[in-house]
C-alpha cells in the first residue's frame, strides 16, 4: 500500500484512496467511532472485584517509560528511518521506543501467523539497535479486529506470537485493542456477557500468567478500546476489577486528540480504571490529517498543554509521531525537554533549542518553515506572528502605507529566500520528506509578494495578469499538502483579491 523510498521519502500520493479506506474505519475510528461507541459503555460499574487488584503497584520512577511509539496509520518507518529515530531518541534521553505501526502486516492483520524468517531477521536488528541505544523495545500485537476471545486455538496463536518475538529478544509487548468494534460476537458475547473489556481482561491475564510460568519476566501493556476520556464507564471499571493490577494501561488523555492534560485528570483516570497510566500522546502524529481533512500537514511546533505535575502521577509518557520521521524530531526533541524537566518546561525556548540540532546555518529556515507548521489541536496560532503581521499589513493599506516596507512583505520575502536555505543545508533525508510542503511554502511566498506589489501599485496590473495570479492561489488551495498556516492565507488571499486590482 505504502512504501518508503530509498532516501526514507514517503512515496504517499498514490496510496491515498487505499489510505482512505483503511483509515476510515481507523484512524477515523479514534475521532469518529469513539463518538458513538463512547456512550454504549457508560453504565454502573460491575459488582465483582479480585483483592489481587485492590491496590496498585508503588511506581518507582526509575521504572518510568518516556519514549516513542510508531502507532500510526499508513506506511511504517523504513528500516534506515528508524535506527535514525532510536539514535536519536538515546541522545535525547528517551529509554522506550513501542513498535505498533497499524499496517506492519504481522503486528494486526495478521496478528495470529508468525513472522517469516527475513520479516523476523529485520526486526531483530532493530531489536539489537535499541539495545545498543539503551531504548527498552516494546512490540505491539493488536489481535482485536479478529480474534475470539474464548477460543483456545486464538489464545495459542497468540502466545506463539509473543514466544518467537521473544526469542529474538522482545521482553516488553503491548496487546493493543484500539480502533476495533466494541461488540463481541459468537460464543465469545455469551461466555463474557457481551462485557468486551471482561474478555480482553482475561485473555491478557492469561498471557501474562502463561509467560511468567514459562519463566519469562515478561513486561505487559494494555491499550484498551476505551483509551480516552475522563468519565468513568462499564468498560474501565471492568478493567479495574478483572485485569492484572501490575499491569499498565494506555490513555490519550480527555480526547483522542488532547489541547490540554492535566495531573488531576490523570489522577481520576487511574482511579477509574485501577491501573498505572501511560499516556500516549497522539502528538505530532499526522496521519489522520490524510485522511479527514484530505491535505496532509505537518506538525513542527513544540508539545504544549501538558500539566507541570502530570508526570508524577503516570506511569510512562509516549509521543506518536508523523508518518515522516525526521520532520517529528523538533516535536520530539521539545517532548523530551518537557518530561525531563516537566515543572519548568518552556514550550518556545525548547522549540527553538530544537531547531538548533541542525546547526546555526539552517536554524533561522528551519524555524520559519517549522512556524508556518506549527499550527495544530494543541495551539491554533502560528508562532511566527503571521497573523499579526496580516493585521498590521491591513492597518498600513488603510493608511496608504508603503506596502513594500510591511511585515508581512519581508515575512514572504523570507519565505522564498529559506526555501534555498532549507534545500542546501538540511540533510538530504529529512528535506525530502518535507519537500512538498516547501514547495507550498514557497508557491504562497512568492504569490504573497506579487499580490502585495499589486495592491501597493493596482496600476501596474493587467487583467490577465490579475487573472493569472487568482489561478495560482486556486491551483494552491487544490493542492493535496497544506501549510499548518494555509487557513490563514487563504483568508488573506480571499481579502486581498476583494481589493483594486483585483476586484474590477
Amino acid at each position: 500500500m505504502f512504501r518508503l523510498g530509498n532516501t526514507g521519502e514517503i512515496v504517499i500520493k498514490r496510496a491515498i484512496g487505499i489510505v482512505s479506506i483503511i483509515a476510515a474505519l481507523a484512524v477515523g475510528a479514534g475521532l469518529i467511532w469513539h463518538t458513538e461507541s463512547r456512550n454504549l459503555t457508560i453504565h454502573s460499574s460491575p459488582t465483582k472485584s479480585h483483592s489481587s487488584v485492590a491496590h496498585l503497584p508503588h511506581i518507582s520512577r526509575q521504572d518510568f517509560m518516556a519514549g516513542v511509539v510508531e502507532g500510526f496509520y499508513g506506511p511504517e518507518w523504513s528500516f534506515r528511518a528508524t535506527v535514525q529515530v532510536l539514535q536519536f531518541m538515546h541522545r535525547q534521553g528517551f529509554n522506550t521506543f513501542v513498535y505498533a505501526p497499524k499496517n506492519a502486516p504481522y503486528l494486526r492483520a495478521q496478528w495470529n501467523v508468525l513472522f517469516p524468517a527475513q520479516a523476523l531477521k529485520a526486526l531483530h536488528h532493530l531489536v539489537v539497535t535499541a539495545q545498543n541505544n539503551r531504548i527498552q523495545f516494546v512490540c505491539s500485537i493488536s489481535p482485536g479486529l479478529s480474534i475470539e476471545y474464548s477460543s483456545p486455538r486464538d489464545q495459542q496463536q497468540l502466545l506463539a506470537k509473543i514466544n518467537q518475538l521473544w526469542s529474538i529478544g522482545i521482553h516488553s509487548f503491548m496487546i493493543s485493542f484500539d480502533d476495533i468494534p466494541d461488540q463481541l460476537n459468537g460464543p465469545d458475547a455469551q461466555i463474557y456477557h457481551n462485557n468486551l473489556a471482561l474478555a480482553q481482561s482475561k485473555l491478557v491475564d492469561r498471557v501474562y500468567r502463561d509467560e511468567l510460568k514459562d519463566g519469562h519476566a515478561i513486561q505487559l501493556l494494555f491499550t484498551p478500546t476505551v483509551y480516552w476520556g475522563v468519565q468513568n464507564n462499564l468498560y474501565w471499571s471492568t478493567l479495574k476489577t478483572e485485569l492484572n493490577a501490575h499491569i499498565p494501561v494506555i490513555w490519550t488523555g480527555p480526547w483522542v486528540l488532547s489541547k490540554v492534560v492535566t495531573q488531576k485528570q490523570a489522577t481520576a483516570v487511574e482511579q477509574d480504571i485501577g491501573h498505572p497510566l501511560v499516556i500516549w500522546d497522539n502528538y505530532p502524529v499526522n496521519d489522520y490529517t490524510y485522511v479527514i481533512s484530505h491535505h496532509p500537514q505537518l506538525f513542527m511546533g513544540p508539545v504544549m498543554g501538558r500539566s507541570p505535575h502530570l508526570i508524577s502521577v503516570v506511569h510512562g509518557y509516549l509521543f506518536n509521531p508523523m508518518l515522516q520521521p525526521y520532520p517529528s524530531e523538533v516535536a520530539l526533541s521539545t517532548g523530551a525537554q518537557y518530561l525531563e524537566h516537566p515543572t519548568t518546561y518552556q514550550p518556545i525556548k525548547a522549540w527553538v533549542q530544537a531547531l538548533g540540532q541542525w546547526g546555526k546555518p539552517v536554524q533561522p529556515a528551519l524555524q520559519s518553515f517549522a512556524a508556518a507548521n506549527s499550527v495544530s489541536f494543541m495551539n491554533t496560532r502560528p508562532l511566527d506572528h503571521l497573523d499579526r503581521h496580516m493585521t498590521a499589513f491591513w492597518n498600513g493599506y488603510r493608511h496608504h502605507d508603503n506596502l513594500l516596507n510591511t511585515a508581512l512583505y519581508r515575512q514572504f520575502t523570507r519565505w522564498n529566500h529559506n526555501t534555498r536555505i532549507l534545500e542546501e543545508k538540511l540533510p538530504r533525508s529529512f528535506y525530502a520528506q518535507i519537500e512538498p510542503w516547501i514547495q507550498i511554502y514557497q508557491a504562497e511566498a512568492q504569490l504573497g509578494m506579487t499580490v502585495i506589489r499589486m495592491l501597493n501599485n493596482p496600476s501596474s496590473a493587467s487583467p490577465a495578469t490579475v487573472q493569472a495570479i487568482v489561478a495560482r492561489q486556486d491551483k494552491i488551495n487544490a493542492s493535496a499538502d497544506q501549510l499548518g498556516v494555509h487557513t490563514l492565507l487563504s483568508n488573506w488571499f480571499a481579502d486581498a483579491f476583494a481589493h483594486v486590482p483585483f476586484n474590477n
